[in-house]
């Protein structure tokens, strides 16, 4: 199950991927979000994956969405994005992601909390657009 909710006020999306949705679902739900008639490319947005089991998706499957977000996800430069992932041994697959896609502005989260704690905080100096740097931490523990 995948559900968003956007408050264009605050220039916010929250993205809550829960149980074990498969890549038609993800892409299926990615459509609703970027059809939703308050999505601008500019929404800051917390994707929580903290409740989602992705056991079972493969990079095949991963490299399929992350074509398709590339293709068809709008996202300006300075929007900030939050992934929250389910577990430890799923980072990697979301530094992945982050380092695939050319613009916005990633980090990468163990708990929503500091996710969000982030996202109401001004830009820090190392918050710069583009890929995760090869190396360093992007994640707020």
């Amino acid at each position: 199950m995948i559900e968003h909710t956007i408050i264009a006020a605050k220039n916010s999306a929250y993205i809550a991927i829960k149980q074990s949705p498969d890549l038609a679902t993800f892409i299926q739900a990615t459509r609703i979000f970027i059809n939703d008639p308050e999505y601008t490319p500019h929404l800051n947005r917390i994707c929580d994956f903290s409740q989602a089991d992705l056991s079972h998706v493969t990079a095949e499957d991963f490299m399929k969405f992350v074509e398709f977000a590339i293709t068809e996800v709008k996202l300006s430069p300075e929007a900030k994005v939050a992934l929250v992932a389910p577990d430890p041994e799923k980072r990697g697959i979301f530094e992945k992601f982050a380092n695939s896609i050319d613009t916005g502005i990633f980090r990468i989260f163990s708990e929503p909390e500091d996710a969000m704690i982030w996202m109401s905080q001004a830009p820090y100096e190392d918050d710069l657009p583009g890929p995760l740097t090869t190396g360093t931490s992007q994640s707020v523990n």
